[in-house]
């Protein structure tokens, strides 16, 4: 709800009013809309597995936690169903939560409660899960104990998700000025906010940065807000600005970025009609750690804001930062503080790689023993004892990974020095850990090495709220090559790229444009981005994935290049990238692919085929079986199953999983998952197990180097079982990857390449005419809930024009269960956000 309130601070203000405590009222409790803006809903339906119980385990108390949130659960708590918390402890389970919880949302805090069983003679149990925004956390997160409330009989705990967020807005956080790039991208929150405090007396300010206010306990802002207005004393907000524009560096050489069209003003004196925010960055290498301050402008409807940050210090002076504090073959990332130790790989005498033919020895961070060249080389060409550059401890922060660089080489053919780069980089996952030559001239060497000793963070290569992820279209192995006439475009997806002979690209790109001379060589590379934004998935459904912070724009110094990729659900498979146009420094490409089309059903032929027919995928699963008839997995009690995907009838009661006697149940479903290359054999209706039947599922990962691989248990019950096996069977049940086809008209000039837009016109007016009207008959969430259950009653996020066959049982079915990832920290603010 929204409440106009004029209130004489200095001026007036439109301002929003926060309800003080506003209970869930709803059939399903974990769907409900936000009760301040009215204007989202939030969904918590798919946080946990639909086919079993999350848990959370404190090794200190040796307790150990089942829980669901928005249903009983799946095994049973001391014998008894209709729990949603169980707590086991010296091999005894006590119920301490009883489905339905109570949810209360108060000033943005969203709470469940769960009141359990007797605790003491006159207290039960109450379970308190407090939900907490955080657009970084992985779909399927798992809760934080409080555990020092375990011992007690009111239990709290916190849960980090992407679910607990509303909508957001992203903004471009790069400017380049005379040859000089800024980012001020590691300034922005993902699950909480800047505050900046005024006086003790007045409100406070919440602020973000290049990112939309998180929208939070205490921090109602508007969901385009970059900065907003607190009234403590009445619970209102002011929007002080909207996400809009980038940064700029003013005429006076100062970094800023401005926040505009915030409410309206209501100084009588002031003219200007909407309120607005700027913050002035200043360059400090020495502050990493700091925190905004307002230095005035509110009577002006013109907040100022000021930051000292090494954020804002230029990537180049960063860089040569980096060079006068390296050493010891550590570096610190000057914007985060990570230290880059690269001392392991200094343990070893020397490392040998080979380029047409000839040999180079050397070390890192030190000279290679027992070599031809002269003493305190680097690296040593061994066919003429050839100095390639004297080694150095001084390892240097880059953007895309650190670096060595070794000078004082030996004389080459224009009389400078011989010299060596050797770059680390965070590649993709099971690329070869090894060095590798990508330039290589009289004067020049140049080294990749893909190394997890350098990975800080790597991009999660999903959606966030991990409907869609395209972790599958990694190559770990080559890149995909998209060839127009003498251009080459040189792609990975979520990673950087894999080394190429010649191509030098910045290390840590993940796309390169480059031409290729009457000799075949590289020439003229140009980065068009790094990996540093996961995809997103838009209202429209369109999925889209950006790569930022390229080479400079040539048409534009101030502006970096960048690159788009959107995935349009098609049934061709993987697919692959088709280059479209370039336009405003940016590189447009389309990947069609059957990925984004999420997960369809199949079915079974005798003897031992699957087979998906609307998208001719198909498995003849026999091929797991050619070397051993039945696959035995033991659980770490000893307790041993047998699996025989297609003999099971014959060898264990009809079902292809077993225990002893026991069968695991019959084929009832085939899923295929293009999302992640996994396919799922569901089992059910095995033998009686307690109260119901035995029930089992193999989940079939594809990994194209690991062979036939086994199976291994993933999860069981006391009456279910869950088993994943990585095989490089099921990589071929998707149709081949269709190959770009170039338009025998294109240009040379991949700028020229764009087609002619009068369809697109058209489709754009069109579109917006139906978007205009449905947004208007839409208003109402009544009938937009309504549509909801009438189209699509399994997914609240995908569309059925992007879906083109059957669906699975439900949202959470047509979802794979991943590993989970656990936060590990435990901040003040959330024992703050408990009791408050």
């Amino acid at each position: 709800m929204y409440k106009l309130n004029n209130l004489l601070f200095f001026y007036y203000f439109a301002v929003v009013t926060v309800f003080a405590d506003t209970p869930v009222v709803n059939d399903n409790i974990c769907i409900f809309h936000e009760p301040v803006l009215s204007v989202f809903t939030y969904n918590f339906t798919s946080l946990i597995s639909p086919t079993k119980d999350a848990i959370v385990n404190d090794e200190r108390l040796n307790v150990t936690v089942r829980l669901r949130l928005c249903s009983a659960l799946k095994q049973k708590c001391n014998g008894e169903d209709g729990y949603g918390i169980c707590l086991v402890k010296n091999k005894k389970e006590k119920g301490i939560g009883k489905m339905p919880p109570v949810v209360n949302i108060t000033n943005g805090r969203i709470m469940f409660v769960f009141t359990g069983d007797d605790c003491t003679s006159d207290t039960k149990y109450t379970v308190n899960i407090l939900m907490k925004c955080d657009y970084k956390a992985e779909n399927n997160s798992l809760p934080e104990l409080f555990s020092h409330t375990l011992e007690g009989c009111n239990i709290y705990m916190i849960w980090k998700s992407v679910l607990a967020c509303g909508p957001r807005v992203i903004g471009n956080c790069t400017v380049t000025d005379k040859g000089l790039h800024y980012d001020l991208s590691p300034l922005t929150k993902y699950s909480d906010n800047y505050f900046v405090t005024i006086d003790k007396t007045l409100p406070k300010i919440i602020l973000n940065i290049c990112h939309s206010v998180i929208f939070e306990y205490k921090a109602l802002c508007q969901s385009h807000s970059g900065a907003c207005l607190q009234n403590s004393s009445f619970n209102e907000y002011v929007n002080l600005g909207d996400i809009q524009n980038p940064p700029f560096v003013t005429d006076s050489g100062e970094l800023k970025l401005e926040y505009q069209d915030g409410d309206l003003c209501r100084v009588r004196t002031i003219s200007v009609p909407h309120i607005k925010t700027s913050i002035t960055f200043k360059c400090d290498f020495e502050a990493t750690n700091t925190d905004p301050e307002y230095i005035g402008g509110s009577e002006e409807c013109h907040y100022q804001i000021m930051w000292r940050t090494a954020a804002a210090c230029s990537i180049e002076s960063l860089r040569n930062r980096s060079i006068a504090t390296a050493g010891n073959c550590t570096v610190n990332n000057p914007l985060t503080n990570f230290t880059y130790d690269l001392r392991p790989l200094m343990n070893k005498n020397f490392y040998t790689i080979t380029k047409n033919g000839i040999k180079y020895k050397f070390g890192v961070c030190e000279s290679p023993v027992n070599n031809s060249c002269v003493a305190g080389t680097g690296v040593c060409l061994t066919q003429n004892s050839t100095s390639m550059g004297k080694a150095n401890t001084n390892l240097m922060w880059e953007k895309g990974g650190p670096y060595l660089n070794y000078t004082d080489g030996d004389i080459c053919e224009n009389g400078l020095q011989r010299y060596t780069i050797i770059a680390f980089v965070c590649g993709a996952e099971g690329s070869p850990d090894k060095p590798f030559i990508t330039k290589l001239n009289a004067c020049q060497l140049t080294i990749n090495w893909n190394t997890n000793l350098v990975c800080e963070k790597r991009v999660k290569c999903a959606t966030e709220d991990d409907e869609i992820n395209l972790s599958s279209l990694i190559k770990s192995a080559n890149n995909y090559i998209v060839k127009v006439n003498k251009t080459e475009f040189h792609i990975n997806v979520c990673r950087p790229l894999i080394p190429v002979s010649g191509l030098t690209c910045v290390h840590g790109s993940a796309v390169c444009k480059a031409s290729l001379n009457s000799r075949n060589e590289y020439v003229d590379e140009i980065s068009l981005g790094f990996p540093e934004e996961n995809p997103i998935l838009y209202k429209n459904h369109e999925i889209v994935l950006r790569y930022v912070d390229g080479s400079p724009c040539p048409e534009n110094p101030k502006r970096l290049i960048s690159s788009n990729f959107t995935f349009p659900c098609y049934n061709n498979g993987k697919g692959f990238p088709e280059f479209k146009r370039y336009e405003d420094c940016t590189y447009i490409f389309e990947w069609k692919t059957s990925i984004t089309c999420g997960a369809a059903m199949g079915n079974w032929t005798s003897p031992c085929i699957i087979h998906d027919q609307l998208l001719s995928s198909e498995c003849n699963l026999s091929l797991l079986h050619k070397n051993e008839k039945v696959y035995y997995v033991e659980n770490k009690q000893g307790k041993k199953y047998s699996i025989s995907i297609c003999g099971g009838e014959k060898s264990c009661n009809g079902s292809a999983v077993c225990e002893g006697n026991n069968g695991y149940g019959t084929l009832a479903n085939v899923i295929f998952d293009y999302g992640r290359d996994v396919i799922k054999l569901q089992y059910s209706n095995g033998s009686k197990c307690v109260n119901s039947s035995y029930t089992s599922e193999v989940r079939f990962i594809c990994n194209e180097s690991i062979g036939i691989g086994t199976p291994k248990l993933l999860w069981e019950s006391q009456c279910s079982a869950e088993f994943e096996w990585h095989t490089n069977v099921t990589c071929t049940c998707q149709s081949n990857s269709q190959q770009p086809t170039v338009s025998p008209n294109a240009q040379e000039d991949v700028h020229e390449l764009a087609p002619s837009h009068t369809g697109t016109i058209a489709g754009i007016v069109l579109s917006v005419i139906a978007l205009v009207a449905a947004l208007l008959y839409f208003r109402d969430p009544d009938k937009r809930a309504c549509l909801r259950s009438c189209i699509n009653p399994f997914s609240l996020k995908r569309g059925r024009g992007r879906v083109q066959y059957c669906r699975v049982d439900t949202t959470e079915e047509a979802r794979l269960l991943l590993d989970v990832d656990p936060t590990q920290c435990q901040t003040d603010s959330d024992d703050d956000l408990l009791n408050a």
